[in-house]
């Protein structure tokens, strides 16, 4: 669902266990982009993975509350720290005692790699600082359990625990965030993701390398020559195999493992600018739209 514009004033005065998330996964500086107003919140109501994630939300919880005995109650509600009022948090369910939270996730199989077996600690990055800040937040639960069900078929549930050093330096690490985001403070070596959006145009001035960037630019060089190099075995590799399958959709080990694909994919339509611009030049010229220049890296 959409965010109205209340909603999203009330979510920029805070840093969420999402944010929070998002910043252990590297993504700070989309947190402080959309924070500070200059990169617009997604519009998740159309996102199909999102949505049927909270129509499965209590679905999931109920089969977990079966298999492992849980009595929970819903907890569809949003605190913030006592202390602390810029960390928020909204939470999915909690024990009948109230001192156990669950967050409930619908991931897909593929995410399962990230996790340990079911019942051991092993999570994401991004949903064991989530778990952490939603623990933080709310005050009298002692713990908090991540409950997922992978691919739609293999259901676990990961305990999260967490010591009072790792509370404190959550909250140091938050703290400092937040101090960023209300001085409009960004800082290109934590925020790394968003370097190309708040620099998008340069200024045709010049500047000499440090030491530091010049082993940089180096390094980089030679990652790139090696990656050119890997490309170009791989594109030899697969015109290889592509010429021995010819015609053929499936290639197969003798032991019937399948090693590769290589089939045709249905029929879809686009649109074609051309098209329209040799029927109707006119029309065309009506909704042509000057676009300002990227910038492009280039290591030489």
């Amino acid at each position: 669902m959409a965010l109205s514009e209340h909603d999203v004033a009330i979510r920029d005065q805070h840093i969420w266990s999402s944010d929070a998330g998002m910043i252990a996964e590297g993504q700070a500086g989309e947190v402080y982009l959309q924070k500070t107003g200059q990169k617009p919140k997604p519009d998740l109501s159309d996102n199909e993975a999102v949505q049927m994630g909270l129509v499965m939300q209590e679905p999931i919880m109920r089969a977990a509350a079966g298999r492992w005995g849980w009595e929970f109650k819903d907890a569809d509600y949003t605190l913030m720290h006592p202390k602390h009022n810029w960390l928020a948090s909204h939470f999915d369910y909690i024990s009948a005692d109230g001192k156990t939270l669950f967050e409930v996730k619908n991931l897909g199989v593929h995410q399962r790699k990230k996790y340990g077996e079911d019942g051991e600690e092993l999570v994401s990055p991004r949903y064991r600082a989530q778990c952490l800040h939603e623990q933080i937040v709310h005050e009298g639960v002692e713990n908090i359990i991540l409950v997922v069900l992978f691919g739609g078929q293999e259901l676990c549930h990961f305990p999260q625990n967490f010591t009072q050093l790792e509370a404190e330096a959550h909250i140091r690490t938050m703290a400092e965030f937040w101090a960023q985001i209300q001085t409009r403070s960004f800082n290109p070596q934590t925020m790394a993701d968003a370097v190309g959006d708040m620099y998008k145009v340069d200024d045709g001035s010049e500047m000499v390398a440090n030491a530091a960037l010049e082993t940089a630019c180096q390094q980089l060089a030679a990652i790139k020559a090696k990656l050119k190099e890997y490309e170009e075995a791989e594109e030899g590799l697969k015109q290889m195999i592509q010429g021995a399958m010819a015609q053929k959709a499936t290639l197969k080990s003798f032991s019937g493992e399948i090693l590769a694909t290589w089939k045709t994919a249905k029929p879809s339509k686009r649109f074609s600018a051309d098209l329209l611009k040799q029927a109707l030049p006119e029309t065309y010229e009506k909704f042509v739209i000057e676009q300002a220049g990227s910038r492009r890296f280039l290591i030489k």
